[in-house]
């Protein structure tokens, strides 16, 4: 998992090109005050996603990098346990998937004076508190399970953090519509993967492949898009020939190559190529 700086446009209206130069094709527009993610560089030019998933290239001009991070923790793990007490032989109440943000709890105190203020809160030690709804139920994580953003790389992704992550659900079940650990899809996979390393993705397999720009041959991190007649299935590649995928129903993530069982239709990249970093 790595987490990309963010940039909050600075411009009325910042140009987001095919390629790291004026002149190359306008492909989509970012408003004033704005979020994009960056995620690529390229001399005084930075690759990055918009609110609306569509990568482009922006002057860095355009753009207020962010550089601090607060305090968040985020689920480190593929399957964190919440608990309804701080200790491992507790109930189990939920389940949180991988990438997901356990809130801060602030506490707050009324000194004599009558002015309110917040001071940090004494979680039991080893673990985070949250609360759930409906009815805020009070939970516990272990803290094992859990990372604070400031301590992940932040910095651009790469292929090898996508097939890192990949490697990573290898042997969950396949579930129409899932998105976690406890049963994926396709394009669910596909989608966590990527979002675990700071890309957004599209839910469905044909409208990922509408994004990013078209390759002749995959390299590693890249998406494979397979179907007869329209897309209706996503794989990530691993090499130009090999790829891993949630294949149906009663299966698993599995690795596996190209041969005549399925179509490759089209192949998708969404970071910058090599060269242009």
């Amino acid at each position: 998992m790595v987490w990309p700086q963010v940039a909050i446009v600075q411009r009325d209206l910042a140009d987001l090109r095919a390629a790291p130069s004026g002149d190359s094709e306008l492909v989509d527009q970012a408003q004033y005050g704005e979020n994009v993610r960056v995620l690529g560089e390229s001399d005084r030019w930075r690759y990055v996603q918009g609110a609306d998933h569509y990568f482009g290239w922006v002057t860095l001009d355009d753009l207020a990098v962010l550089t601090g991070y607060a305090e968040r923790f985020v689920v480190a793990v593929l399957l964190a346990d919440v608990r309804d007490a701080p200790h491992g032989d507790a109930s189990v109440i939920a389940r949180l998937p991988t990438g997901t943000s356990v809130p801060a709890i602030v506490a707050s105190m009324e000194p004599a004076d009558g002015t309110r203020q917040r001071v940090p809160y004494a979680h039991p030690e080893g673990w985070r508190e949250t609360h759930l709804g409906p009815g805020w139920l009070t939970g516990y994580v272990a803290v094992s399970d859990l990372v604070d953003v400031r301590q992940l790389p932040h910095r651009y992704p790469t292929a090898n953090d996508y097939l890192e992550t990949a490697e990573s659900f290898i042997g969950v079940p396949y579930l129409w519509g899932g998105t976690t650990a406890l049963g994926l899809d396709c394009s669910g996979f596909v989608q966590q993967v990527y979002r675990l390393n700071g890309v957004a993705l599209p839910r469905d397999a044909d409208q990922q492949a509408m994004l990013g720009r078209m390759v002749e041959e995959a390299r590693a991190g890249d998406l494979m898009f397979f179907g007869a007649d329209s897309v209706t299935h996503v794989a990530l590649a691993t090499s130009a020939t090999e790829f891993v995928h949630a294949p149906m129903k009663g299966g698993v993530v599995e690795h596996s190559r190209l041969g005549p069982d399925r179509k490759l239709r089209v192949i998708r990249r969404y970071l910058p190529d090599p060269a242009a970093t």
